[in-house]
């Protein structure tokens, strides 16, 4: 009997593409989504949908039975770490053989900061529950620039200065996560996943422009004005701070560092960020 797989976040960009990977691998899948009847059309008949929402605990039970494995995308609440934490355990209740979780770059660091604590804290959290466990941490994704940082009237708006990173297409993230899910020897290992290159924004910029046809340019925010910016928006404070940080810690060219895990587990090198405007280029025309 073909082992059943439960993707939480599954109709997020990372979840997604997750379920869908594991679906073209022949693996049985069950997708959890507070909406099964508005999730529907974004999933392939053969995914399995549950009723499932990290803030209501009772969904756990019904989303894990039968379950063998779990992949782990926690959502992004300010109680991250207690509704994560709590679905752990049921997990472990459930007698679940492995947990592949996405996590973040750089919590190892000594100087941390807010998302960097609570995924750490999970991650300490599933290491003392005993579980098998597999911990993905990715870069910044390549896909931010359609759905965080996409360019408004020709212009990325960051305040990242000069900083580069290692930007990682979530697509690949995707064939780490089902590779790992599905294949045997990935247990206690931690994955750091970036592009092939790191790049300051003004490459992005360069690159987005000549895969679209149309001018892009980066716009280097005063940091006062990204954080006003993104309280006018109506993004609630707590996620401003913290997304500040990611922004200060790039700016320091803190996660420009490229890594081969993505080719280690795959066997295939990452997309870099040329490929990846070019296969977006269509939505960046758009934009």
């Amino acid at each position: 009997m073909a082992k059943t797989i439960l993707v939480t976040g599954a109709t997020g960009t990372v979840g997604r593409d997750v379920a869908k990977v594991l679906s073209e691998k022949g693996a049985a899948v069950r997708a959890g989504v507070r909406d099964q009847a508005k999730a529907r059309p974004r999933f392939n008949d053969d995914i399995a949908l549950v009723t499932f929402d990290f803030e209501n605990e009772k969904t756990f039970s019904g989303a894990l039975e039968g379950i063998d494995k779990v992949f782990l995308l926690p959502p992004l609440l300010p109680n991250q770490v207690k509704v994560t934490n709590a679905f752990v355990d049921a997990v472990k209740r459930a007698g679940i053989g492995h947990i592949v979780k996405l996590s973040v770059i750089g919590i190892e660091d000594a100087t941390q900061f807010t998302f960097g604590k609570w995924h750490a804290a999970n991650e300490q959290h599933i290491r003392e529950s005993g579980l098998a466990f597999t911990f993905l941490r990715p870069n910044s994704f390549m896909q931010n620039f359609i759905t965080y940082f996409s360019p408004r009237n020709g212009s990325i708006y960051l305040p990242w200065g000069d900083g580069k990173a290692s930007f990682v297409d979530t697509r690949n993230i995707a064939s780490v996560a089902a590779e790992v899910l599905t294949s045997d020897g990935h247990e206690e290992k931690i994955y750091t996943l970036t592009g092939p290159e790191a790049l300051g924004i003004a490459d992005v910029a360069r690159i987005l422009s000549e895969a679209a046809g149309r001018d892009f340019k980066y716009v280097d925010v005063p940091e006062d004005a990204a954080r006003d910016g993104m309280l006018q928006a109506g993004v609630p404070t707590w996620q401003v701070d913290a997304l500040m940080e990611l922004h200060a810690m790039n700016k320091q060219n803190r996660w420009s560092a490229v890594t081969a895990d993505i080719e280690k587990v795959t066997g295939t090198p990452p997309t870099n960020f040329a490929q990846f405007a070019r296969d977006y280029a269509q939505q960046f025309r758009a934009s």
